[in-house]
């Protein structure tokens, strides 16, 4: 193969892998929340929590709840079984 059929495989290569590695950090930068559970989550069936702060990129604050079985829920933060589930999530924190 001549030099000029290796540069430009070479190129394309380059500008494949650009282009898979832009698609993945993009889908994992924009997933957010976009609405919240209806559903009230007892504090025994969560593991830990994150928060989401709404920003250019996610349109809502939320408290994301991690459950024992794997899931992610979304929780209005302002919601009083919310706040509750956080508080007791922070003290079994501070007993660790």
């Amino acid at each position: 193969m001549g030099y000029s059929k290796r540069l430009l495989l070479a190129a394309l290569m380059s500008v494949l892998l650009f282009h898979l590695c832009s698609k993945t950090e993009a889908a994992s930068a924009f997933d957010c929340c976009l609405r919240y559970t209806e559903q009230v989550i007892s504090s025994k069936f969560i593991k830990g929590f994150t928060q989401q702060l709404a920003n250019d990129a996610c349109d809502i604050n939320a408290v994301i709840l991690h459950t024992k079985k794997g899931l992610a829920v979304c929780a209005d933060p302002k919601k009083k079984w919310v706040k509750h589930v956080v508080h007791v999530l922070s003290l079994r924190v501070k007993k660790m």
